[in-house]
């Protein structure tokens, strides 16, 4: 799929963070075309943008200049990409059951994981581990959050988690860890879990569409709303009401919403 070049410097498509733990709520819009065609777009925190489109991964730089791609045609289409370690991205193919461990010039760093070769058949989702290296996912043949470490070696189970967690609407959709806490989002819910697997927080915000978690706050958003939650005094706040994002991501002091077209174009929307 070729792929049209960013023309608009990413400095002019951001929302940038007021000094209060919130955002304002007088909210405009701008709207940039973005990429022809992609299914997934992410952004690390030094402003790198990574697109995928079906077994194609490609990262730009902030002005849209081709730095590195990647494809791998024996494992089909990526499902997941975790750049929350830009120096280590980690690539998901679920049909496959294999997590791949990239660099930063996304040369493959060493083989391939085979969950399938860890008995895990239902993987749903994975999760960088910065803490210690590790990986974290999900796995919903067993209900269970695993971590493994680098060798591939199992290193911690929580369980089925039906009977660990309150009123659990499975399954999980996504994890995310950010300092030091696993974020574990279903339909529903926020589960907050420490390193070690404990519960810590239960957040009653279903965050499908992009979750973005900040030292103060997180913003959540489900497709058609956009909420705000203070970490402090939990309280919650909608910022934005809007169907038209299929998500928001997180770009260190930035925040950005991917809106499509019926085409299938992408388009980058600007919310000052």
């Amino acid at each position: 799929m070729k792929y049209y070049r960013l023309t608009i410097l990413f400095s002019f498509f951001i929302l940038l963070i007021n000094s209060s733990n919130t955002f304002s709520q007088n909210i405009k819009e701008s709207t940039f075309r973005f990429f022809k065609s992609a299914q997934l777009s992410e952004i690390d925190q030094y402003g790198f943008i990574y697109s995928i489109d079906k077994d194609n991964l490609i990262k730009y730089d902030s002005k849209g200049e081709i730095l590195y791609n990647y494809s791998n045609k024996l494992l089909g289409d990526i499902t997941q990409i975790d750049i929350s370690n830009p120096l280590r991205p980690l690539l998901f193919y679920k049909d496959q059951g294999v997590i791949l461990a990239l660099d930063n010039t996304l040369s493959q760093q060493k083989s391939q994981i085979s969950l399938n070769e860890l008995g895990l058949y239902q993987t749903n989702c994975i999760s960088n581990s910065n803490f210690d290296n590790g990986i974290w996912l999900y796995d919903l043949d067993v209900n269970e959050i695993i971590k493994i470490n680098y060798y591939s070696e199992i290193g911690y189970k929580s369980g089925n988690l039906s009977v660990i967690l309150p009123n659990m609407d499975i399954p999980i959709l996504n994890l995310k860890e950010k300092n030091r806490l696993l974020y574990a989002t279903t339909r529903e819910k926020i589960f907050v879990f420490d390193q070690f697997g404990s519960l810590l927080n239960v957040i009653n915000l279903c965050a499908k569409n992009g979750l973005i978690i900040k030292e103060k706050y997180i913003l959540a958003y489900d497709g058609n709303f956009i909420m705000n939650y203070n970490i402090l005094d939990f309280k919650i706040d909608t910022l934005i009401k809007s169907n038209k994002y299929s998500k928001i991501i997180d770009g260190q002091d930035k925040i950005i919403a991917i809106s499509k077209d019926k085409s299938g174009a992408s388009y980058i929307d600007i919310l000052k």
